[in-house]
Formats: C-alpha cells, structure tokens, sequence
C-alpha cells in the first residue's frame, strides 16, 4: 500500500499592492483643480467688485446730474398783481421774486375790509406752508372773525423793501391805516417780517409778523 500523502494546506494569496504612482498622480490632480477653482473664484470676485465699483460710480454720476438738471432749469413767472417779471429755478430764487411776492402776501394779509377778509385770507391760506398750517391757520381765523364783527378795515402802504436771499425773509416797512367803520384811527408806522421757504420750485410762506424798530 502506499502511504497517503497529507494534504499541503494551501495558503491564501498575497493581495495585490496599490500602485503608490497612481495614488500619487491622483492626488496631484485634486490639488490642481482646487487651485484652478480658487483662482477663478478670486478673478470672480474681483470682475464683481469691479462691476459693482463702477455701477455706484455710475448712479453717482446720474444722480448728479439730473439734480444739475433741476436746479438749473429755469423759468420766468408773474404772481398775481404783480407786474414786474422775475427768473427763478427750481432750486434758488432771486431777490425780485421774493420782494414781489413778500409784497403779494403782504397784501392779502393787511389791505383787507369786513367784506372781503375771509377771500383775502383763504388766499393766503393757500401759499401757507404744510408745517406752519396748523398754527397760521387757527390765527387767520380769529382775526377774521374779529374783523367782521368790529367792522375793521386796514390798509398797508409799503415805503422801503429788504431783501434776504440766503434767509428767505422780506422786510417791509410803510405806514398802516386803520378804520373802525367809519372813523379813521392814528396812522401807524409799521415794519413786518415775511420768512418763506423754497422747495422744488415751490414757495411756501412760514409766518408774517410785525416787529418793533429800535429808536
């Protein structure tokens, strides 16, 4: 008989190595394309400021421009009664306009009678400005009432006119006639103070109030 040979076990094979080459190759890549990506990013971000840069420089630009355009766009106007032409734009006034129409406002305000105080009145209620209102108004009231009722007439004649361009104001001095009814009272050598504000083209009248000279 023949001795049976034992089995030699058979041993499990060896896994393959990795190719390091190929990792490394790999790797390199990756690197590559992340440095590629940030590159971009960074030429994005700066083409983006720019761009943004140059659009606010832009608006800028516009925004100076067109407010140019406003205040210089002129025009010459004549307010009621008044004669005498003026040149104004929407972002100044000139001295003659604002002496013409301290003298409009000035009227309405103090050549009135017991017939037509209320007309003369909501007439300057109508260049009163929006914040001013609430304590012009109120007065105007008031005093037309106390017009009709004691048959008060007034009337304004105006000797010397000053002008403020900065300031918006108008200085007018005159003398000041009153009647009660029929009877005439003591003339009155008066100076009143008008404060305008100019906005868009827009005058608005702040107050009219009568002041005291020094002597």
């Amino acid at each position: 008989m023949h001795p049976i040979a034992s089995a030699r076990p058979s041993l499990p094979s060896r896994p393959a190595r990795k190719n390091a080459t190929g990792s490394t190759k790999a790797f390199t890549m990756l690197n590559n394309n992340k440095i590629t990506i940030l590159a971009l990013s960074k030429a994005l971000n700066g083409l983006l400021l720019l761009f943004t840069i140059g659009l606010l420089f832009t608006v800028v630009i516009l925004g100076g421009a067109l407010a140019t355009q406003i205040n210089s766009k002129s025009r010459t106007l004549v307010p009621p009664i008044i004669s005498r032409a003026f040149t104004i734009s929407d972002g100044a006034v000139d001295s003659s306009y604002l002496q013409q129409m301290g003298e409009y406002v000035t009227y309405l305000k103090l050549n009135m009678t017991p017939k037509n105080v209320e007309r003369q009145y909501g007439q300057l209620l109508d260049y009163v400005d929006s914040e001013a209102w609430p304590n012009i108004q109120p007065t105007l009231m008031a005093d037309a009432q106390q017009i009709i009722k004691e048959n008060v007439s007034s009337r304004f004649d105006i000797d010397t006119v000053n002008v403020s361009v900065p300031t918006l104001k108008v200085k007018l001095t005159g003398t000041l006639q009153k009647h009660v009814g029929s009877r005439a009272l003591e003339p009155e050598l008066a100076s009143y103070i008008v404060d305008f504000a100019y906005e868009h083209g827009v005058i608005s009248l702040l107050s009219i109030r009568k002041i005291k000279e020094s002597t």
